[in-house]
């Protein structure tokens, strides 16, 4: 276990110095672009991220699966992922791109949107790398790549300011962050395949072996291809109704929650191949206890962000993209509901994708229906409110199903009953928070975060053997 909470500890750590800076990057282009282009910068990248999804096929979580099982055949597996890679990016790049044109979309967004595709063909060409490193849990050296794709993109939000450029080129950060990874993870790689010879794998491939991979991938790749669909369709659905103006408003407040993702992505991820190893093994006991933990702690920080968040949200929109974007703070209020429900299922949501995929891939596929029937219903009318109301419904309906799923086919576990102190002890934070609302931030959420965490211990929630998980988290 010291070893994925290690892995938990490098990826939180990065990504926190991470989410500091892009932060920081994002509040300056939101206001250097406003509504309108804000929206059309971010449709692009929402829709570069539509066709990514096929780009990988799932066979990223396969591969890790497989080498997490047995190391010996890492050099096999990533050089017939690099294969398939190579041709389906190249193949998707082209598609998205002949589809932008014949769209009819405006030719600044065609270009931004050939650009992103490059980059995203690059950064598809390093994902069988990340695959084994992930199989061997070095989530370290990936927490530091995570960390320099931040620098990058920051770099280019200052730089398109400072130069007065657009679209075009803020869509380069994927192609910057595509060259790096391909330079960074071909360095890394050796140190678990010395001699990777990925190239000589498109010349001799075993296409038993690929034929293999994707039928045993697809199930993988549904479920990543449902969860991208349904947490970046409202977007699309959002500009083809309401136009960039409105999605500008909308993806302001969603910056908010993308950044407070990296929490739940980062536990999920780093207990993934804990996970592959230990149902290999047969050891639920273990499994159980460490959902356990994971998801209590995982409670205890989604509950006050969920409270606070809806507080706090007029201030925080300003924030993020300047009293421009103050119209979008609505959209954050019931956004933050959603980023707490993903926090809270993130530790069950590594076992469904690893043991019971299939039916993962349903619940994914019944979500896609909900959000994009919902979308287009409720768009028209609502607008932002529908797009934001209707992301808390398909998380909601996902961890729902998920909890329900993992206790009754694999493990269980207690989660329920470690619900009412947090809930407690963040209602008594919006009671304090409320009439201060309208303080700057630098005084409500220290005052808010202080609150929160006295009341917490003095209900007894915090006990000595957390010390003593947090102590060995430190130690790992």
């Amino acid at each position: 276990m010291s070893k994925v909470t290690r892995n938990i500890l490098s990826l939180v750590f990065s990504r926190v110095l991470a989410a500091a800076l892009v932060f920081v990057g994002y509040a300056s282009m939101f206001r250097y672009l406003g509504t309108y282009a804000s929206g059309q910068y971010q449709f692009v990248l929402s829709y570069v991220l539509l066709f990514s999804v096929v780009v990988d096929f799932g066979i990223q979580q396969l591969v890790i699966k497989k080498v997490s099982e047995n190391k010996e055949e890492g050099k096999k597996y990533l050089g017939h992922f690099f294969a398939v890679e190579f041709v389906l990016a190249l193949s998707i790049w082209i598609v998205l791109s002949a589809i932008a044109v014949f769209a009819g979309y405006d030719q600044l967004v065609r270009n931004g949107i050939f650009v992103a595709g490059f980059g995203m063909f690059l950064n598809a060409l390093t994902i069988p790398h990340k695959s084994i490193l992930s199989a061997h849990e070095d989530m370290h050296h990936i927490a530091i790549i995570n960390f320099f794709d931040s620098v990058i993109n920051v770099a280019v939000i200052f730089s398109a300011i400072f130069l007065g450029k657009s679209v075009v080129f803020l869509a380069l950060v994927q192609v910057f962050n595509g060259l790096m990874h391909v330079l960074a993870y071909e360095y890394l790689i050796r140190r678990y395949v010395p001699k990777p010879e990925l190239f000589n794998f498109l010349k001799s491939l075993d296409f038993s072996l690929i034929k293999k991979m994707m039928t045993a991938a697809l199930p993988f790749g549904m479920l990543v291809g449902f969860s991208v669909v349904y947490n970046k369709i409202d977007i699309i659905i959002l500009t083809h109704f309401r136009g960039y103006a409105e999605t500008g408003l909308y993806t302001a407040a969603y910056k908010f929650v993308d950044l407070l993702a990296f929490v739940p992505a980062v536990v999920s991820s780093s207990l993934y191949p804990f996970i592959s190893a230990r149902l290999a093994s047969e050891d639920k006991e273990t499994i159980s206890s460490s959902l356990q933990k994971y998801t209590r702690m995982m409670l205890a920080l989604a509950i006050p962000l969920m409270v606070g968040g809806i507080i706090l949200a007029k201030k925080l929109i300003v924030v993020v993209g300047g009293s421009d974007f103050f119209g979008g703070y609505v959209a954050l209020q019931i956004l933050v509901l959603a980023s707490g429900i993903l926090f809270i299922y993130a530790a069950v949501n590594s076992v469904m994708v690893n043991q019971l995929t299939k039916i993962a891939v349903k619940v994914t596929f019944t979500n896609i229906f909900l959000n994009v029937l919902g979308n287009i219903i409720f768009i028209p009318i609502y607008g932002l409110k529908a797009a934001a109301v209707m992301t808390v419904v398909s998380e909601l309906t996902q961890a729902s199903l998920y909890f329900y799923f993992v206790r009754k086919k694999i493990v269980s576990f207690k989660f329920f009953r470690y619900i009412w102190q947090p809930l407690f002890s963040a209602l008594l934070m919006g009671v304090v928070l409320w009439p201060l609302r309208q303080m700057s931030l630098g005084i409500t959420l220290p005052i808010g975060l202080i609150v929160y965490f006295v009341v917490l211990s003095a209900s007894g929630f915090v006990k000595k053997e957390d010390f003593l998980f947090i102590s060995n988290l430190r130690s790992s």
